[in-house]
């Protein structure tokens, strides 16, 4: 017995493949795939020896995984956790007497560039918690450093939109420090 299925549609709904991205054949675009799970793994195995919580980890190895590339390609050295680079990105960084998720510096300016704290709600929820939040944003304000905040939700719903909003804020302090007439001359003095 034979069966005719010259007339079969598919229930699935199949794509279909322009030129440009139809298989080659080359293992290239599964190589480039798994270097970056391999960086991406690397970076969060390297994040969470310095920080929290699963959600900091999360965010400070996709942070440090943005910055790496972007610092490269204007010249600048990129480290994290070590002075020893241009913009360093600090886990667990303390400032009055509070310890913040994340600070991005610069090694021209005393201060950091930018605070990123990583709203859980396991530690932000309680009123002591919220309370305590507030003392920590009003003495980054005091120390004149922006301060974002990032709730878990937020991390694990779109956490490239985080990272990309954190860089821009990096990316606007700097430029506003580098520009000012003082930093010119002795970059140590830069302020915000």
């Amino acid at each position: 017995m034979s069966y005719d299925f010259s007339n079969f549609k598919s229930a699935i709904d199949w794509p279909v493949y322009q030129d440009e991205v139809a298989p080659t054949g080359e293992w290239k675009p599964f190589r480039i795939g798994l270097l970056k799970a391999i960086e991406a793994a690397a970076e969060s195995v390297t994040m969470a020896a310095q920080t929290e919580s699963p959600i900091e980890t999360i965010f400070g190895a996709q942070l440090a995984l943005a910055l790496r590339p972007f610092c490269k390609d204007i010249g600048w050295e990129f480290s994290v956790g070590a002075e020893n680079g241009d913009i360093v990105l600090h886990p667990q960084f303390p400032l009055a007497q509070f310890r913040y998720d994340f600070a991005v510096k610069a090694k021209w300016k005393l201060t950091p560039l930018l605070l990123v704290e990583c709203d859980g709600e396991e530690f932000h929820s309680s009123i002591d918690q919220q309370a305590n939040d507030k003392l920590k944003d009003e003495a980054a304000s005091r120390a004149g450093i922006r301060l974002l905040r990032f709730t878990g939700s937020e991390i694990h719903r779109d956490i490239d939109a985080c990272v990309k909003h954190a860089i821009s804020v990096t990316i606007d302090a700097a430029v506003q420090c580098l520009s000012t007439t003082r930093a010119a001359f002795d970059p140590g003095l830069c302020v915000i």
